[in-house]
């Protein structure tokens, strides 16, 4: 198996997005992006004993800077046999050795580049099993303490990426702003997803949102596994919308920032941004966030679309903010104020 197809089985979306960019660019992001996936896998895959996972997140970053062939061996060595419903995460699981022979073959400042994003993932996945540790998660439904801990989580594994694929575009010049407001979109998207999965890890005893959210409006973790008390659940809901329309409201001037003739660059940043919208609309058109039939998604016509119509955009900030805009004010005109 190649990197582009291994990236296409596990970032449907994001193998768009990375087909659209300069071969080199997308070799950087095609690596990190699995890099990152791997230990993603490695912290949520259940048939593996939590010690096995916590051991191996904790000595990531160090396997994928050194190329330990011990702790290759011992990952290697691990028992990846399961049913068959997680036959994609095992074949992603062994394909480590591909994404480290990459990793390998890039110059010094890329790879610098991928571990200082795949550490921080890395950090905040290391910090959700040890919050989350339970061999049987079904009997413990934990969530975070506070704000600052969705926060953190959310720059950890959504804003550090976002820095990262900034650094990518900026090719070693450096400009704070442009890194700050993609630390801001990618913030925006980590918070899409805790949102629509909600239902999703419910199922496996985890809660990116405050307890301090849930105790305010007289809700337990517990009580979220009760479908009949997603009314109850909408104020925590609403403030975490507007909390992802605050960070994602500086993507318009984020690519006012791209040079009009990087137009595969330009292409790269509005389809996420977009698509981050069209989700933002769907869990709040959902029926239930909390039953996991009703997980958001919107149609895939929508993606087709806006692929389609790119090249009418992609060169003008002007019709970029007006369709972002309209997108962006019509969620807002669905959202109770703050």
């Amino acid at each position: 198996m190649d990197l582009n197809t291994l990236l296409k089985e596990n970032a449907r979306t994001l193998y768009l997005s990375a087909k659209v960019m300069p071969s080199r660019q997308r070799k950087i992001f095609t690596v990190a992006y699995l890099l990152c996936r791997i230990a993603d896998t490695i912290t949520d895959i259940p048939f593996l004993p939590l010690k096995d996972r916590i051991y191996f997140i904790e000595n990531y970053p160090n396997l994928v800077k050194t190329q330990s062939k011990e702790l290759l061996a011992k990952y290697l060595a691990l028992n990846l046999k399961a049913e068959q419903k997680y036959e994609k995460e095992i074949i992603l699981l062994e394909n480590l050795p591909l994404c480290l022979d990459a990793y390998a073959s890039l110059k010094e400042q890329e790879k610098k580049d991928i571990l200082e994003v795949v550490t921080k993932v890395s950090a905040a996945m290391e910090w959700d099993l040890n919050y989350f540790a339970d061999e049987e998660p079904t009997y413990l439904l934990k969530a975070v303490p506070g704000d600052k801990e969705t926060i953190d989580y959310c720059k950890h594994m959504g804003g550090a990426p976002g820095m990262f694929w900034a650094q990518l575009l900026l090719n070693g010049k450096e400009n704070k702003k442009f890194t700050e407001e993609a630390c801001k979109i990618g913030i925006a998207l980590q918070i899409t997803n805790i949102l629509k999965d909600i239902a999703a890890d419910l199922k496996i005893g985890r809660i990116y949102l405050p307890i301090t959210d849930l105790t305010k409006y007289g809700l337990m973790p517990q009580d979220l596994l009760e479908k009949k008390n997603y009314k109850l659940f909408f104020p925590i809901l609403y403030k975490w919308l507007h909390f992802g329309l605050e960070n994602i409201a500086v993507a318009p001037n984020f690519l006012k920032q791209i040079p009009f003739y990087k137009i595969f660059a330009r292409a790269a940043v509005m389809w996420p941004v977009l698509w981050a919208l069209e989700t933002y609309q769907a869990i709040l058109c959902s029926r239930n966030l909390l039953d996991i039939k009703y997980r958001p998604k919107f149609p895939r016509k929508v993606i087709y679309k806006t692929m389609f119509l790119t090249p009418f955009f992609v060169w003008s900030n002007m019709i970029f903010g007006y369709i972002f805009n309209k997108k962006f004010n019509a969620i807002k005109e669905l959202l109770p104020s703050k």
